[in-house]
């Protein structure tokens, strides 16, 4: 979990490889400025460099199973209003925030989501 920032901080958690693309979106979505992965070739390290934008983020450690129809509802239930946040999904077409997925209609399984 990463708590609530106000201004750029730095932050270290584990990496895998589906914390490594649940954070690429975060910088495609405007979320962090970069990160960088110490001694990716083990279970490493991953710093990140916080904006400040980031209020909420989870990690699900159960990863959830959502069909493409549900993506909506879970959406409502997990994110605090529809102009801000992103779930992240794993599907068979990568790793996608829940915009991407309603689009391409895919399901998956939810890696976790923020805002």
């Amino acid at each position: 979990m990463i708590p609530r920032v106000v201004a750029t901080a730095t932050f270290e958690s584990i990496v895998s490889g589906c914390v490594f693309e649940f954070f690429v979106n975060f910088i495609l979505k405007g979320y962090i400025k970069n990160f960088e992965v110490h001694d990716p070739h083990r279970v490493g390290r991953i710093t990140v460099d916080l904006q400040g934008r980031v209020n909420d983020c989870r990690a699900l450690t159960y990863r959830q199973d959502i069909k493409a129809k549900n993506i909506e509802k879970y959406k409502t239930l997990k994110l605090p209003t529809r102009q801000w946040g992103y779930v992240v999904i794993s599907t068979s077409d990568g790793v996608l925030d829940h915009e991407e997925a309603i689009r391409r209609n895919v399901g998956g399984q939810v890696l976790g989501y923020f805002h």
